[in-house]
């Protein structure tokens, strides 16, 4: 009798079970092909630095960097969808000394933000640190505003010493942010696209 009743009680529970892991492969689904970009359409292109240097003005000196990058049309869907499109970069100023590990000088992270205004049909790039932004009218005009970077405070001349050797390192990253962050708790293994550039180390004449 009791095996009887095992039986029974597996019997009904296994709709139950069925019914829950149809929902659970609907949410995938959507989060796939709703959301979404196809994992093939997320391809990663190049991403480098081309070039960086310093230059000083009214004693402060400011970086320029041009970057070179290319993003897959599921990170341009995802901006043109209204998903944030961020630019980050690092740099890090050293100071050679001669009987220790080289001193760090300064250190700046720095943020820019693209992000699609559907009312406006526009493209707004701010900058995150200072909050200054500039629209433009098109995904590809805002890209290559970004891969501009164009007198950027970076160290105060106070901090250099001539007599020593100096080294400057800018690495870059790319992140498209296409979940909101409930969603992404409950996807737990779900990832945004991201890139990330090699380090640019130079040693200029300060």
């Amino acid at each position: 009798m009791a095996a009887s009743l095992t039986c029974e009680s597996e019997a009904r529970d296994r709709p139950r079970v069925r019914r829950g892991l149809a929902a659970f492969q609907l949410l995938l689904v959507l989060v796939c092909a709703g959301l979404g970009y196809a994992p093939d359409s997320w391809a990663q292109g190049r991403f480098d630095i081309r070039s960086a240097y310093v230059e000083r003005a009214e004693g402060v000196y400011q970086l320029n960097a041009t970057l070179d990058f290319e993003i897959g049309e599921g990170a341009r869907a995802a901006v043109r969808d209204g998903a944030p499109f961020t630019l980050h970069l690092e740099i890090v100023v050293r100071r050679e000394r001669s009987y220790w590990i080289d001193e760090v000088v300064a250190t700046l992270d720095q943020s820019y933000e693209l992000v699609y205004h559907a009312l406006s049909d526009r493209y707004l790039v701010r900058n995150v640190n200072s909050g200054e932004q500039v629209s433009y009218a098109t995904l590809d005009a805002a890209l290559d505003a970004l891969r501009v970077i164009t007198n950027l405070p970076i160290l105060d001349q106070a901090l250099v010493r001539p007599e020593r050797r100096h080294e400057i390192s800018l690495r870059a990253g790319l992140d498209v942010r296409t979940m909101p962050d409930t969603l992404r708790f409950v996807l737990f293994w779900s990832d945004d696209w991201r890139q990330r550039s090699e380090w640019y180390t130079w040693s200029p004449r300060l």
